[in-house]
């Protein structure tokens, strides 16, 4: 079927639109791209199909525009050859009619849709986000089955993992083998609490007043008992108060005889205990301080006075100061004068050193051999000009004779290259040469050589994977040739060896658990038997059978004898066995239940005998299986261990896959090198027919990269010439210019030559008749620089050493007259020792002014912390003096105590008042008064007399009305089974019912038991008839649709089933639960894609219309994806709604056939 064209006349937003998407081009590609903006109608076009194809619904949401009875779509389709017109209308029946408008059967549609009903159309040939989501969602609920995921793909069955889950959970939830819950399980017991009903409910109608009047004689008397014990309750409750509450009297008296004494204390604060600690240790802290202030002042006023001051040396003080920076000076002259006498005198000698130098030797005024600044400029401009000129002159004679050199050179070597191959004409040698390097252009960018170099880089990594898939078969070892040469057994035959070892492992585990079971009851029963016999002293059965023997056997024996021995002996043994049974007959309960326990050990014990035979029965099952299994395992290869399990062969054998895969990557490598090295070979011949003319000494075997070497190099001496006749012309020219050169710097010489002369005439430099040379000028500038420099050092040293001798006198004169007025003798005293006597009286001075100063201010502090004593002292007596006061106390001491004994009456008198309530609310007086004269008048030993009595009497009465209520409860209940005529009938009514409800829910179950069977069988059967095609093509697609990341797909054996798995690139697998959900997607996407191929090859193909899937799509993946939409559209029609430009460029560019067609908003 293909659809031509599609006509929305009234749906939706569409009015009279038309889509033609036209004829299918014999070979084309028949995919078309609808593309259209947001809201333009892609949606619409998406449903209006289906809705053609199978009706219009009940209720439509596109009737927004035109109401339901108006709405129409129609379409041109192509089956079988033809081409029917059909129109649509929306009608509850006969809603298809043709061209003529006639109405026309569905079957006219249906028919070309190869049976597809609307569902399965949308899950196969038609996909939006919504069945994209819940494809993916589909592949988590079948866990990966393979089966189910290629059935489900093919067949359009999304849902039927869902199906089969829940048609599994309608048969388990009526039956489930070793279940004890489910439908049945509740039936079966629905049915024998009916049984056990009806059996009590049996009941002789004649017994109906007996039983009324049975239950009306223990409902009053169970009225009476109740009553009675409600008194004696209520008596007893009294008798307990008024016991408890005498003692509490004695307490009362104890308490007031020791308030009595504490009756004329003043109230007191509970905190006030606290602060009287406090202030008990601020006062004493106080008075310890303030002591300590008063010595403490005292002793600073003693040194106070003992220290003298000097007024003299103190008055003297300011001009002491200005003396301290003369002395400074006077003290560097000292040190230095030395030093710049000796500077001077160098310095001196140094300018006679300079001068005798410069030829002007006992010169007395050498100022006039300085330069002024001008002259020098000149000079050294001059100099460095004529050492320019130097270089110039020499380099330029050096490079016209190095140009002259280079162009002999190139000459010769022009000659000596000149020499080439006559063997080809002149103007054919060119082309050939051009043709060379084209070749060699062309072999240079082929890729035989990045292949070569590929395999060889793969083929160590292939090697080395496939010997270590090899090893992980140990202990087998051998090639992959032998591993494929392998018969395995199939993977139905795997299934079924691990489901019957599941199943023995199951059921040995259940045998075992019964057998302990079995063992643990056994034992409880006979421990049980044993206590009894213990316990009770009862003599079992046995022995009373022994004792019964021995009675009839004595009695006997004196029947024979009749003498008193005989007598005495069946006396003894009768008395014996009739004291066995009178013990046995007072404990009959714990008889029968000895009885009882005996009959237990015997079934169990025979119970256990059957346990352990099925369970040996199952070892020899195991034993058989596990034999077919090692022989299996044997035919596959003797190296391999006999005793693996179904999981442990299964994955060898998956690991013998990986390693026939390895080994196949392994060949296809190798077959990669081969082709690349015929390919490099291929090259080499074509080069050797090209290069053979051209090269005459070339040898006949060359590899390639030698010969690449050679044909490059004959191309590179052919552009040689060329080059080297260039270069000639170029030295020719550099020759021309060097001379010039050469010609221009002996010029500037002599310019300066003339401008030398002239400088050196100005100055005392001339004056010897001759002109200096510039060398000499040279070595005389610096000496002048020198000379001025040590001329200006010598009057500055000079000049300083004048002034450091006026500072020596001037400190000197000050000194002396401070130390007349200071009253110190300055005759025949040297400075030094006068500035010491100064500095030392000073000194002493200062000292003593301020250690006065320090102890006047210590006094100072000493005196403010006194005051702030004074102020905390009367804080201190502020509080303390009130609180003393009030509590009519002396002393801190006293007050403390008469605190202690105030808070020791007010808590005996809390507690005087909190047993006087208790005692009101246990008696429920008023008053405490009313309280103590109702304790007056009670007498404790009589009450509790009283008490005992009462006890006992409520005992008895509590055991009373607790039988008498069981015989109520009991006669009601019989009375009550009595009750209803129809009783008996209903309950068998009821019966009926559940066992009819019980014969259809069995039926029920067994039909969906044998249709699930039979699904799974068709699944099994689906899936090894369709696995290659099928599994080849969406392993294909999703190696596609993935851009590598995915290499394909593949099963694995999974508890009696195989699961789909994902191979990545790196070597790892995914099971499709633990895939993303985007990469679920892919993978929904890709078994629709194979499921399309698969269907197109049995069947005529239907249109395939998907809107907008790839909107989560990046550029790569939306590029793979219309690869596998051009791929099915080569198969049949495909459409595909967009709203994104750029997927219509990525469609043209992966198949340039595609049609694209465009909706307007």
């Amino acid at each position: 079927m293909r659809l031509n064209r599609l006509d929305l006349t009234r749906y939706g937003k569409f009015t009279d639109h038309v889509i033609d998407f036209g004829p299918r081009t014999e070979g084309g590609c028949d995919l078309h791209i609808v593309y259209g903006p947001n809201e333009a109608g892609k949606s619409t076009l998406f449903h209006g199909w289906l809705d053609l194809l199978y009706g219009i619904g009940a209720q439509s949401s596109y009737n927004f525009l035109h109401p339901y009875p108006t709405m129409q779509i129609g379409a041109a389709i192509a089956f079988e050859g033809k081409t029917i017109e059909v129109i649509r209308r929306k009608r509850s029946q006969n809603s298809l009619f043709d061209a003529q408008d006639q109405p026309i059967s569905e079957g006219a549609l249906l028919a070309g849709l190869g049976g597809l009903d609307r569902d399965a159309y949308r899950t196969m040939f038609s996909l939006d986000d919504e069945t994209l989501e819940q494809g993916g969602e589909s592949i988590l609920a079948s866990r990966g089955d393979l089966g189910e995921l290629l059935f489900s793909a093919s067949a359009g069955l999304g849902d039927l993992s869902q199906r089969l889950v829940r048609l599994r959970g309608e048969t388990e939830d009526f039956y489930k083998y070793r279940a004890r819950s489910g439908r049945l399980a509740e039936l079966k017991s629905d049915l024998a609490k009916l049984k056990a009903e009806r059996d009590r409910l049996d009941t002789q109608a004649s017994d109906y007043a007996r039983l009324t009047k049975a239950h009306d004689d223990a409902t009053e008397h169970h009225a009476e008992a109740s009553s009675e014990r409600q008194q004696v309750r209520a008596r007893l409750a009294a008798i307990n108060r008024l016991l408890t509450a005498l003692p509490r009297l004695g307490e009362l008296d104890t308490l007031a005889r020791q308030i009595e004494p504490l009756a004329g204390l003043p109230d007191a604060a509970p905190e006030w205990r606290d602060q009287i600690r406090k202030l008990s240790e601020d006062d004493a802290a106080l008075q310890a301080s303030g002591a300590a202030l008063h010595a403490e002042v005292e002793r600073l006023t003693a040194d106070l006075e003992a220290v003298s001051l000097d007024p003299g040396i103190l008055a003297l003080q300011d001009r002491m100061a200005d003396l301290d920076r003369l002395r400074t000076r006077n003290n560097a002259a000292e040190e230095d004068l030395p030093d710049r006498r000796a500077a001077l005198a160098r310095m001196q000698g140094r300018i006679e050193h300079l001068l005798t130098q410069l030829g002007r030797p006992g010169e007395a005024q050498p100022d006039q051999f300085l330069l002024d600044t001008a002259t020098s400029a000149g000079l050294r401009e001059l100099i460095e000009a004529r050492t320019n000129l130097d270089v110039r002159l020499a380099t330029a004679r050096r490079e016209a004779e190095d140009a002259r050199a280079a162009r002999e050179d190139l000459q010769a070597q022009l000659g000596d290259a000149g020499g080439a191959s006559n063997d080809i004409a002149p103007d054919e040698r060119p082309r050939r040469i051009a043709d060379l390097a084209s070749l060699v252009t062309a072999i240079l960018g082929e890729d035989h050589g990045l292949r070569r170099q590929a395999a060889l880089r793969a083929i160590p990594e292939a090697r080395e994977k496939c010997d270590a898939r090899l090893k992980t078969l140990l202990p087998w070892q051998g090639d992959v040739p032998t591993l494929e040469a392998m018969t395995p057994p199939s993977a139905e035959t795997l299934r079924k060896w691990k489901s019957e070892t599941e199943d023995l492992e199951r059921k040995l585990a259940s045998a075992d658990e019964e057998t302990a079971r079995l063992s643990t009851l056994l034992k409880r029963h006979q421990a049980e038997a044993a206590a009894i016999t213990r316990t009770r002293s009862l003599p079992s059965s046995e022995a009373a059978d022994v004792l019964r023997a021995a009675r009839d056997e004595a009695w006997a024996h004196h029947t024979s004898k009749l003498d008193s021995q005989s007598a005495l002996t069946f006396e003894a043994a009768m008395q014996a066995f009739d004291a066995a049974m009178d013990k046995r007959a007072s404990h009959q309960a714990d008889v029968a239940k000895l009885n009882e326990c005996t009959v237990q050990i015997a079934v169990l014990q025979a119970d256990l005998e059957g346990a352990a035979l099925a369970r040996s029965r199952l070892d020899a099952a195991r034993t058989d299986l596990m034999g077919r299994i090692a022989a299996a395992v044997t035919a596959l290869s003797p190296a391999l261990p006999n005793d693996m399990t179904p999981d442990a062969l299964a994955d060898w054998l998956a690991r013998r896959d990986h390693a026939m895969e390895a080994g196949r990557a392994l060949r296809d490598h190798l077959r990669q090198l081969e082709i690349a090295e015929a390919d490099r070979q291929a090259a080499t011949d074509r080069l050797v027919r090209v290069l053979a003319p051209l090269d005459a000494t070339m040898a006949s075997d060359h590899d390639l990269e030698p010969l690449l070497a050679r044909a490059q190099d004959l191309i590179s001496r052919e552009t040689k010439l060329e080059a080297q006749r260039q270069q000639l012309a170029q030295q020719e020219r550099a020759l021309r210019k060097r001379e010039l050169d050469l010609r221009t710097a002996d010029e500037d010489l002599q310019a300066w030559l003339l401008a030398w002369k002239t400088a050196c005439a100005g100055c005392w430099l001339g004056e010897a008749g001759r002109t200096p040379t510039a060398a000499e000028i040279r070595e005389v500038l610096p000496l002048l620089g020198e000379l001025g420099s040590a001329l200006h050092d010598r009057a500055g040293l000079a000049d300083r050493i004048a002034k450091m001798q006026q500072d020596q006198a001037n400190y000197a004169a000050s000194l002396h007259e401070i130390a007349r007025q200071a009253g110190i003798n300055t005759e025949d005293a040297s400075v030094a020792a006068v500035a010491r006597q100064l500095a030392t009286r000073l000194a002493a001075a200062d000292k003593a002014r301020a250690r006065r100063a320090d102890i006047a201010a210590q006094i100072e502090d000493a005196r403010i912390r006194q005051r702030a004593h004074a102020e905390k002292w009367d804080a201190h007596a502020g509080i303390r003096d009130p609180m003393l006061a009030a509590l009519q106390a002396e002393t801190l001491t006293d007050a403390a105590l008469a605190v202690d004994r105030a808070l020791e009456r007010k808590a005996l008198t809390a507690r005087v008042d909190e047993i006087r309530r208790q005692i009101c609310e246990s008696l429920g007086a008023g008053n405490f008064d009313e309280a103590r004269e109702h304790l007056a008048q009670a007498d404790s030993a009589a009450l509790a007399a009283e008490k005992l009595e009462l006890e006992t009497a409520l005992d008895t009465l509590d055991a009373d009305v607790q039988e008498l209520y069981a015989a109520r409860t009991s006669t009601a209940s019989d009375l009550a089974a009595v009750g209803g005529d129809d009783a008996v009938a209903l309950i068998e009514q009821q019966r009926q019912t559940i066992l009819i409800a019980i014969a259809e829910g069995a039926e029920h179950y067994l039909r969906l038991s044998a249709g699930i069977l039979a699904m799974e069988q068709a699944l099994t059967l689906y899936r090894e008839r369709h696995r290659s095609s099928m599994m080849a093509r969406a392993s294909e697609a999703v190696r596609t649709i993935s851009r590598g990341r995915y290499t394909g797909l593949a099963s694995q054996p999974d508890k009696g089933r195989e699961t789909l798995i994902a191979l990545q690139n790196d070597g790892a697998s995914k099971q499709a639960a633990d895939m993303s959900k985007g990469a679920r997607f892919q993978l929904y996407l890709a078994l629709r894609v194979a499921g399309f191929h698969e269907f197109a090859e049995t069947r005529p193909p239907v249109p395939f219309i998907a809107d907008d899937i790839m909107e989560t799509f990046d550029d790569f993946r939306a590029e793979e994806a219309f690869k596998l939409f051009a791929g099915m559209a080569g198969a049949g029609q495909v459409i595909y709604l967009t709203h994104h430009r750029h997927l219509c460029d990525i469609a043209r560019a992966v198949c340039p056939g595609v049609t694209i067609h465009e909706l307007t908003a």
